[in-house]
């Protein structure tokens, strides 16, 4: 399937359909030539060009998130369930950050 940034969706099923038997192998003269598949991509530069920078344009840290959080924990309101605990470790573990020095 071919992706159209220009469309923001996926090309028609004709267009793939006729793209696999492109593809298939020949069948009537016995050869087992077949063709390599290929893709390609397109963008809309200019699309591109605006969505890194709304994202550059972003700050590194949500300050305002960051002091509601610092609130919370200071009165003591701010929990974390064991799920969230355990689901964080295991994401610690699995993302091979584990027995590093954090200091």
């Amino acid at each position: 399937m071919r992706i159209d940034l220009t469309n923001y969706g996926a090309e028609s099923v004709d267009n793939s359909k006729r793209d696999r038997a492109r593809a298939a192998p020949a069948a009537d003269h016995g050869s087992e030539t077949a063709v390599p598949d290929q893709a390609h991509f397109s963008f809309d530069q200019p699309r591109v060009r605006a969505l890194e920078n709304q994202v550059l344009a972003l700050p590194e840290v949500r300050q305002q998130r960051v002091d509601l959080l610092r609130q919370s924990v200071g009165k003591g309101e701010y929990s974390v369930s064991d799920n969230q605990l355990a689901a964080a470790i295991i994401a610690d573990l699995t993302n091979g950050s584990a027995g590093q020095p954090t200091g």
